[in-house]
């Protein structure tokens, strides 16, 4: 049964058809966010369609825990662990529980996994996870700039402009939006009328946070991806040699 259970697993057909019943199951949440409750007959093709999905997705599940070793061996990929999180709580009946806001969100998660069937989606967030504690010292070194800007846009704007710099929650926000690029000009536009130079305020803080931060954030990233690349190209270079080796040897051994 291992031997049957991992000829499918290992084949093309396998992991096409269970991309095909994801993007499926997208589709049918896609819909049901529609107002169809009107048409009975399209909401119970869905339900039904529901049902089908997760059946699909338990026995794919099992087939990939029958093609290990051990069962145990299943669980120790961190993305196996991820997939069987998402189809066992999917298996929660929608009808017959409190939790049904649980169970459909659930099942909006299960287009997350597409990462699992293809390679560069789990490089995508394998990446990102290896910036998270890179990134973290610029975020919090972000947070900190941001706080000191939001308390001297708060002590300078405030009288000004209450609905953006009241307080240090409102500033925060506002410089949020600030660095994302939206509307400043407008904001500055509303302080400048009483505070003239209120455009090096704005001006230092985008400078800062826009083109020094951001920026920071995005080269460790983009570093991050250039040494992954350069690390698989070198596995594949050795894998290659290998090979040669081997086949070099085998004709030594023969010749």
């Amino acid at each position: 049964m291992k031997k049957i259970f991992l000829r499918i697993r290992d084949t093309n057909f396998f992991n096409a058809s269970i991309i095909c019943v994801i993007v499926l199951s997208a589709l049918s949440v896609g819909i049901k966010t529609y107002p169809i409750h009107e048409y009975s007959y399209l909401l119970s093709v869905l339900n039904w369609l529901d049902y089908v999905i997760t059946v699909i997705f338990l026995f794919e599940i099992l087939i990939r825990m029958g093609a290990e070793e051990r069962i145990l061996d299943f669980f120790k990929k961190g993305w196996n662990n991820f997939d069987f999180i998402i189809v066992s709580i999917s298996l929660i009946p929608l009808e017959s529980t409190d939790v049904v806001l649980l169970a459909r969100l659930i099942r909006v998660f299960r287009v997350m996994r597409l990462i699992t069937f293809i390679p560069e989606f789990r490089k995508i967030i394998e990446t990102i996870l290896k910036a998270i504690p890179q990134v973290s010292y610029v975020s919090l070194f972000m947070f900190i700039e941001m706080y000191m800007f939001a308390a001297i846009g708060s002590i300078l704007f405030a009288e000004v402009d209450p609905i953006h710099w009241e307080n240090i929650g409102l500033s925060m926000l506002t410089l949020f939006q600030v660095a994302t690029g939206e509307a400043w000009p407008d904001l500055l536009a509303s302080t400048m009328s009483q505070k003239p130079y209120s455009w090096i305020y704005f001006v230092i803080f985008i400078i800062i946070n826009t083109f020094i931060l951001l920026n920071l954030i995005v080269g460790v990233i983009v570093d991050l991806v250039a040494n992954d690349d350069e690390e698989a190209t070198r596995e594949r270079i050795l894998e290659e040699i290998t090979i040669i080796k081997n086949k070099l040897i085998e004709r030594k051994d023969n010749g």
